[in-house]
């Protein structure tokens, strides 16, 4: 196997491992104390106390290392989009097991993603091979998104903080796996680093806060967004094999954004807690207010 091909196909594993983790977050997040990066320590204590929880974060760090793989072998666009793409099996496994049902768009948005990583792969090209990263250019692009996740950190836009952030922290993830030196590495893995504690904030801050279908929506569509654009932008992706597999190629990426998207609520139905549970939290943990009453959250956030 190529390293492109065993790079996608990474892609696809950690995207499974980082949806099953996502769910167990969730469903762990909801009984816990509230979070906040004001008290770092605190809430990780909180957090871990869920079971459903911790197993969510072993399966994210899973997922994380595998994606760290992706990126090692294959362009940051196609990486990202095979990522978004593991939604096409994490969905309707999820929904089997939960016995619900997707509709009628859901399922247009999973057969349509599909036929777009069809497409990727064959027109996949591996670019200019693991060259380190433009330095000036993936420093103005993570500034930039940090900057533009911060002034979005607040009430229902957490999700699109949280994506931001977790987007760029794929550029530089990959900017880290092709510096060729612990040296040359070691900026770029503080980005990481810093980028992803901003997105773990924020992503579960909002995803505690119950409005799990925007929070979730818009933390995949802005992740998908930014890496898609660092890979392009800073790493110089290429569009297809060839000259004519261009627009198609392009087209296919926009499909996976727009699927995953619409497979969002899906994922946000899965991770609901069950009826007669609902009111659980309520009972061992002060009332939280509205998402949209959140107020400023400082840039934090994910284990996807």
């Amino acid at each position: 196997m190529s390293p492109l091909a065993s790079g996608l196909a990474l892609a696809l594993l950690a995207s499974l491992a980082l949806n099953g983790g996502y769910l167990l977050q969730h469903a762990g997040a909801r009984a816990a104390p509230a979070i906040t990066p004001r008290h770092p320590l605190r809430t990780l204590r909180g957090l871990l106390r869920s079971r459903a929880w911790a197993g969510g974060l072993a399966f994210g760090l899973l997922g994380w290392a595998l994606h760290v793989g992706a990126l090692a072998r294959a362009p940051l666009s196609l990486v990202q989009a095979f990522a978004a793409g593991g939604l096409a099996l994490a969905v309707p496994a999820g929904t089997r097991l939960l016995r619900e049902r997707l509709t009628r768009q859901e399922l247009v948005a999973v057969a349509a993603m599909l036929v777009a990583l069809v497409l990727l792969a064959a027109g996949a090209h591996a670019g200019r091979g693991p060259a380190p990263a433009p330095a000036a250019p993936l420093a103005a692009f993570l500034l930039g998104a940090a900057a533009l996740a911060a002034l979005s950190a607040r009430g229902r836009r957490l999700g699109l903080a949280a994506g931001i952030l977790y987007g760029a922290a794929d550029a530089a993830t990959k900017a880290a796996s092709a510096a060729g030196g612990v040296s040359a590495a070691i900026p770029w893995v503080a980005a990481v680093a810093l980028l992803s504690c901003g997105a773990f904030f924020c992503f579960q801050r909002g995803l505690q806060t119950g409005a799990a279908i925007p929070v979730v929506a818009l933390m995949t569509a802005a992740t998908n967004a930014t890496a898609t654009l660092g890979g392009l932008w800073v790493f110089g992706d290429s569009l297809g094999r060839t000259a004519a597999l261009a627009v198609p190629h392009a087209l296919a990426l926009a499909a996976v954004a727009l699927a995953a998207w619409r497979l969002a609520p899906a994922q946000a139905r899965m991770a609901a807690p069950a009826p007669d549970a609902r009111a659980a939290p309520a009972a061992t943990a002060p009332a939280l207010a509205p998402a949209g009453d959140a107020g400023p959250v400082a840039a934090a956030a994910h284990a996807r």
